[in-house]
């Protein structure tokens, strides 16, 4: 799930960032609202969380103009601006919701995750599907959750089965901030162990891995 942060302020922006990644969403960061017209341009999101005072046009201006243009994608206003004409406006240009600064790190994940599209989980092979909308999958009738990381990983296998897929590629695709190789073979070695009987990864020495379905 896809999410652009607009948010000036760089620690807070940093704590959301680490807050949101480890939960397994992939945020793209803007500090002032022109790189957000940019960014949208270029890409899609699921979801927007704009701050209001911020460089350039401000958060409700800027949402409006999404509107305006066409743009639906689910927004949440997180500000520090709270009065109730404040609010007013906010959800009158638009947002999905609006949340105060100071605010619970994990009040947010709730805000986000009642807006974010529910999507159905996909049926593999008999014994083997997964739900993208809870990190979960299920294996001849035992169903886990996976921790973000994993679950990016076996993500990332099933859009590549069959595929000898090198290591420096895998971990550039999983993780933005780079990971180490005793890492990644951690997440290797502990994804083996949830989808045993129903899928295989192979370890092409000096080359990479590649996945298959049983």
């Amino acid at each position: 799930m896809k999410i652009l942060l607009l948010e000036d302020d760089a620690l807070l922006a940093q704590s959301v960032i680490d807050e949101l990644q480890d939960a397994g969403y992939d945020v793209t960061w803007a500090e002032e609202s022109e790189s957000v017209i940019d960014i949208t341009y270029e890409e899609s999101f699921n979801l927007y969380i704009f701050d209001v005072n911020v460089p350039g046009i401000n958060g409700f201006e800027l949402l409006k103009s999404l509107r305006d243009s066409g743009d639906q994608t689910a927004a949440i206003f997180m500000t520090s601006r709270n009065q109730i004409d404040d609010i007013r406006e906010g959800f009158n240009v638009g947002a999905d919701d609006y949340i105060k600064k100071p605010f619970d790190l994990d009040e947010l994940l709730i805000r986000i995750e009642s807006k974010l599209p529910k999507i159905q989980s996909t049926q593999l092979s008999k014994s083997f599907s997964i739900d993208p909308a809870g990190y979960r999958i299920t294996c001849k009738d035992k169903n886990s959750k996976l921790p973000p990381k994993e679950f990016d990983l076996i993500r990332y296998f099933i859009n590549h089965q069959d595929q000898l897929l090198p290591t420096d590629i895998i971990i550039s695709e999983i993780s933005e901030k780079g990971i180490s190789i005793a890492t990644f073979r951690t997440y290797i070695k502990n994804l083996k162990r949830y989808i045993d009987g129903c899928g295989v990864i192979e370890n092409i020495k000096g080359v990479g891995y590649r996945f298959k379905l049983l």
